[in-house]
């Protein structure tokens, strides 16, 4: 008996679940068979949702979704290749070309001849795609689908960006099949936020980023990349780190500034931030204190840590020479594989150079007469025992 019980209360329940006509589907609809009757789709199993913005002047034109809720529920809808939308027993409304409120209210009038207008809503719910085309200074160009109304800003997102040499004040938008070229200022947007700045984009559209010019550059060079970055005046050393990807995450203590004269200076990284560089300037970064090496004359042969500002005198007095042994007037330096006399008192010395200090010609003297006098007792030895 309770096993009837339940298998009758169990058919009651399908059969008002068949029956109830006018509850809302879970999923998305389609207007198919006779006399209108909403039946469930089976290809589109969620609702349609815009992933950007559309204002109401946006142009409809085939490949524009609508969703339309009725009394009955809800469908979705597609503008045809023509241009139209077609709704069984309710008949057929051209929008091609219609902004989008006038759209709207063309579907709310077809759909008034069956529905009460007041229970009526019309959302355009997806817009068609367009091609659009992104090159020269960006991380990733290429060709894309967008959606329609997409700004300038979307399509640089899709692209990964601006490489550091992008010229961003002369981004080019090329359109009409290349008839008209627009010129676009993308810092104006940036800086200020200027809509002017970030337009928006439309079908076949080609966004060309230049490359700054080369004269206009700085280069930061660091122990994982050599990055060159555009210059803008009035900017310091700090702000170009901060604006290079990765230069600051990698803890640098010291930096070198090579100006375009070829002239070299080398800071600590924390006492330089403020530094305004020059055009074509080289910044190289180091994570380890920097050494000078000494050699030649000195009690103490080996390097010597780096200190800004003093010259080859201070190193060679720190590494221990006399006036006896060593001779200040020779002294040479070292670099790049390239040995050249230096004043030690004004010569300028960096990181990585080596100095070193010739024997004075008192001790060249004692050392010359040493060994003439150690080959004269090997002689005299030799002639000694031939005698014998």
């Amino acid at each position: 008996m309770l096993a009837l019980l339940i298998f009758l209360l169990a058919s009651f329940g399908f059969a008002a679940t068949s029956l109830d006509d006018d509850r809302l589907p879970s999923a998305v609809p389609t207007f198919q068979g006779q006399e209108g009757k909403f039946q469930r789709n089976t290809v589109v199993t969620e609702p349609l949702r815009l992933e950007t913005t559309v204002d109401s002047t946006y142009t409809i034109g085939p490949g524009d979704y609508f969703e339309i809720l009725t009394p009955k529920g809800f469908d979705v809808v597609q503008v045809s290749p023509e241009g139209n939308i077609s709704i069984p027993s309710c008949g057929m409304v051209m929008v091609d070309k219609m902004k989008l409120s006038e759209a709207k209210d063309a579907l709310k009038k077809l759909l008034s001849s069956k529905f009460d207008e007041r229970y009526v809503e019309v959302q355009l719910v997806r817009t068609r795609k367009m091609a659009v085309s992104v090159l020269g200074a960006v991380q990733a160009p290429g060709r894309a689908a967008v959606e329609q109304q997409t700004r300038l800003n979307g399509v640089i997102a899709l692209a990964s960006g601006f490489m550091p040499m992008a010229d961003k004040k002369a981004i080019k938008v090329i359109r009409n099949e290349g008839k008209d070229t627009l010129i676009v200022n993308y810092i104006d947007y940036e800086n200020e936020g200027k809509s002017d700045a970030n337009i928006m984009l439309e079908n076949g559209d080609v966004v060309f980023v230049p490359y700054i010019q080369s004269d206009a550059t700085i280069s930061v060079e660091t122990v994982a990349a050599n990055v060159t970055v555009p210059y803008v005046e009035g900017r310091t050393l700090g702000e170009y780190l901060d604006k290079t990807p990765g230069a600051m995450d990698l803890k640098a203590k010291w930096v070198k500034v090579k100006k375009p004269s070829g002239e070299v200076d080398v800071y600590e990284l924390t006492k330089a931030r403020d530094l305004r560089l020059e055009p074509q300037s080289h910044i190289e970064l180091w994570n380890k204190d920097p050494y000078i090496y000494v050699g030649g004359a000195v009690a103490a042969v080996g390097k010597a840590l780096y200190t800004p500002g003093l010259h080859a005198i201070d190193y060679i007095g720190a590494s221990g020479v006399t006036i006896i042994t060593g001779s200040f007037r020779r002294v040479t330096r070292i670099r790049d594989g390239k040995c050249e006399s230096i004043d030690p008192y004004k010569g300028e010395i960096q990181p990585g150079d080596y100095i070193e200090i010739p024997r004075s010609i008192y001790e060249s003297v004692k050392d010359v007469t040493l060994f003439l006098a150690s080959l004269l007792s090997v002689v005299a030895t030799a002639i000694i025992i031939s005698t014998y």
